[in-house]
């Protein structure tokens, strides 16, 4: 043994205590620039800004703004150059375009990769402890050499959890993860139904307008054929007068139809992640001639196909596993130490200088079992709450599916009514009256009346394509898989 090496001096001790730590703290630093670099790298971020803004290569750095700045730049940059919408306007691009960009997407996939990160550590035992005691030093002299018993403590110490902790703990936070999956799939659902609805309501805001337009240019005609026959003396002044009373409603109409289509290209394009300025072309066709499923099977699967569902369901097993952890809690856990004294030969000493070695066990005495009882309780307590949600979510989702088939039901028979019987029926009438009205053998007020029956009925059949499709889309989402 070397009696007098420099590891038995309390100064060296120390130091290598000192260089230990800061080893560690500089390797925690790399490891974070290393995670920071990881998200948020030049390029990575280069290349999405370009694949999704099409904003221009990266120059000088100086160039750029940093912090706040650079946020607000880069988001002015998002409102100002929009990539090229295809015209016409494919639902299946603005389904892929949400997958992408939409928030919500983002926050559930950010959710869920933090999930899977929680398993590895809650399986894992804590880090061990290390300490360093400077110990029986003499108060007269702080020296190591008067007495036997002083020396350079070091200690190293691990807690182990009694057996069952970790494994449930892990098996909790991987039911946890396994649930944030499911969110995700599940808001990628809602996300593609609420892209389906309003790219329909865009379309039957589109169509609507257009419609408008036609019977606008078909009342101008009437009302020139009302003039004409009244400056010729075959009509009546109060046909001319219900002519312009009929084109002034219909252009207030034009405007509210306006309106509701910046209301719709606002709606997609906050579904989108584009500008709420952006101008939408018109949309391709909104029909969908896929047939109406069963609703018996859907019902019957709801609890398999349901990412919703199977995401309570996961809630449920995560909350049993943390019940058992908070049992196995309450019983001892211990800690194992080991410890190497470093020792200097003193006047008196029997072992001559010899360095000690010592081992121990400490166990955390749960006594207090009012505690430990109230702690397995609200376990137990929130056991039941994830499995009364469950319930309660199946009830919710077996009505919202019952609910969406109806509409689909209702959207489905209109959409047969209109376009085989009402449609044509209605255009018929407006032809017939308007013949009619020229050889005076029909009034003006029957005239009028048809075109407005057209009108509602167009307009009542665009509606019902619309609300078919959204209907479809919304049944989707609520059982968890395509039907189309």
């Amino acid at each position: 043994m070397i009696k007098e090496s420099i590891l038995r001096t309390p100064l060296a001790v120390v130091i290598a205590i000192v260089v230990f730590l800061f080893t560690v703290q500089s390797g925690y630093a790399q490891e974070e620039n290393e995670e920071t670099g990881d998200r948020s790298s030049p390029s990575s971020l280069v290349e999405a800004e370009r694949d999704t803004m099409m904003l221009p290569a990266m120059g000088d750095k100086s160039d750029y703004p940093s912090g706040h700045a650079a946020r607000r730049s880069f988001y002015s940059k998002n409102e100002a150059t929009v990539g090229t919408l295809p015209d016409p306007l494919p639902l299946n691009w603005c389904l892929e375009r949400a997958q992408q960009t939409n928030p919500s997407i983002a926050v559930n996939e950010a959710a869920a990769a933090a999930a899977a990160h929680r398993i590895s550590p809650a399986g894992a035992l804590e880090d061990p402890r290390f300490s360093y005691e400077a110990i029986n030093i003499p108060v007269g002299d702080f020296d190591f050499n008067s007495t036997p018993m002083s020396g350079n403590q070091l200690r190293l110490m691990q807690k182990f959890p009694f057996p069952g902790v970790l494994s449930n703990r892990e098996e909790a936070a991987r039911a946890g993860a396994s649930a944030a999956t499911e969110d995700l799939e599940d808001q990628r659902l809602r996300v593609a139904a609420v892209v389906e609805s309003r790219w329909a309501e865009l379309g039957f805001s589109q169509r609507a307008l257009e419609i408008t337009d036609a019977n606008l240019d078909l009342l101008r005609q009437l009302t020139e054929i009302a003039e004409t026959k009244y400056s010729v003396g075959l009509g009546l002044q109060q046909d001319v007068l219900r002519a312009q009373v009929e084109l002034t409603r219909l252009l207030e109409e034009r405007l509210r139809r306006i309106e509701a289509l910046r209301a719709a290209e606002a709606q997609l394009a906050a579904a989108l992640d584009l500008p709420p300025q952006t101008l939408f072309p018109r949309t391709t066709d909104l029909r969908d001639e896929s047939s109406l499923p069963e609703i018996a099977p859907l019902l019957g699967h709801l609890d398999d196909t349901s990412p919703m569902l199977r995401a309570l369901a996961e809630r449920v097993e995560e909350a049993e596993r943390m019940h058992r952890v908070t049992k196995f809690e309450g019983y001892p856990d211990f800690d194992l130490g080991v410890g190497y004294r470093i020792r200097q030969s003193a006047p008196g000493d029997p072992v001559t200088g010899d360095d000690f070695v010592s081992a121990g066990v400490t166990l955390r005495l749960p006594v207090n079992r009012g505690k430990w009882r109230e702690k397995t309780a609200e376990r137990a307590a929130l056991v039941r709450r994830a499995e009364a949600v469950y319930r309660d979510g199946r009830a919710r989702l077996r009505d919202a599916v019952r609910t969406t088939f109806a509409a689909l039901e209702r959207a489905d028979a209109e959409v047969a009514l209109l376009e085989t019987g009402l449609v044509p029926q209605t255009r018929q009438s407006l032809d017939s009256s308007r013949s009619g009205y020229q050889v005076d053998k029909v009034d003006f007020l029957s005239l009028i009346d048809s075109q407005v029956r057209l009108l509602d009925a167009e307009l009542s059949l665009v509606r019902a394509v619309a609300d078919r499709r959204a209907a479809f889309a919304a049944l989707e989402s609520a059982i968890g898989k395509e039907l189309r």
